[in-house]
């Protein structure tokens, strides 16, 4: 019954995915649908767990079935729970294993793709970048207008001297703020997350567009950390310059990234922000959705008992 329960809140999820993609409100509080998009994906990931274990656990004889289970060749020794119970058993073992597994790798080659990229540009720096701790950035030469935090889980700032040269003062101090926010806030960790599930599981359409949304939600967070500190038509119009200057940094987290047009209709007509106790509850509620799928087993359990 539990595999049944979990397998019927996994299926809303993965409905609800484009529908919250679609939302209105999220445009409104990209910070708190980034926290829904991780804990839709963790609860998924948790799901898939929960529905392993309780295919091996769930039988009261736990001993000897998880026995029966690593020893198909002596079924006959614990014939109690069957060869059906037994194959659901080992079922749950591999489903286990592999999503463990793909997990695992999945996690080994995003970060050693990501460090990779790191030790390029950080090669760069040292041969011909210059620190310049007024931007708390390093300035790279480029004709191009760019700035980009170094990849590979470093929260250094890289500007082009193109942006420089083509920024004015007040843009450039709302591109830096803009990428400082991506480094406080450690936006390259849920990229990486984001990334590692989708890779694990390239065939979960809901992992894919949790990436896309990922990738958004962080660039519209950080031009909201950025406007704090920054006039909001200045970060717009330095958009638009680093847009036609067409340059493309080594990170994913660029100043600018993400859909040029839906940052630019932000920070042109900023949003009405939710009301913050609304927001906390939402954040508490989606706190909760790995949760779910534990409770789904444990419930399963005391009704079965009684």
């Amino acid at each position: 019954m539990t595999a049944v329960l979990v397998t019927v809140f996994v299926g809303l999820l993965l409905a609800g995915g484009p529908r919250l993609a679609g939302a209105r409100w999220v445009s409104r509080a990209p910070g708190l649908a980034l926290l829904v998009w991780l804990m839709i994906s963790a609860a998924v990931v948790v799901s898939i767990g929960v529905a392993g274990l309780t295919s091996v656990l769930h039988w009261d004889d736990t001993h000897d079935l998880m026995c029966s289970a690593w020893r198909l060749c002596l079924d006959a020794l614990y014939g109690d729970h069957g060869r059906t119970a037994q194959a659901v058993a080992v079922a749950g073992a591999a489903v286990l294993v592999v999503t463990g597994a793909r997990i695992v790798d999945a996690a080994w080659r995003v970060q050693r793709a990501d460090r990779a990229r790191g030790r390029r540009v950080r090669e760069v720096i040292r041969t011909v970048g210059s620190r310049e701790p007024a931007l708390g950035a390093t300035v790279l030469p480029s004709p191009e207008a760019a700035a980009y935090l170094v990849p590979g889980g470093h929260r250094d700032v890289v500007v082009t001297s193109g942006a420089l040269r083509r920024l004015s003062p007040d843009e450039l101090r709302a591109v830096m703020a803009h990428e400082h926010a991506h480094a406080s806030g450690r936006h390259y960790r849920l990229l990486r997350t984001a990334r590692m599930l989708h890779r694990a599981f390239p065939r979960v359409p809901l992992f894919r567009l949790a990436e896309d949304q990922v990738h958004r939600l962080v660039e519209l967070h950080a031009d909201d950390v950025a406007v704090r500190s920054a006039a909001p038509l200045s970060l717009a119009r330095a958009l638009v310059t680093m847009a036609e200057s067409r340059a493309a940094g080594p990170s994913s987290l660029a100043a600018a990234g993400g859909d040029a047009a839906e940052r630019l209709e932000r920070l042109l007509r900023p949003p009405a922000p939710l009301p913050g106790p609304a927001v906390r509850a939402a954040a508490a509620v989606a706190a909760l959705l790995p949760v779910v799928p534990v409770l789904l087993a444990v419930a399963d359990r005391h009704v079965t008992l009684f």
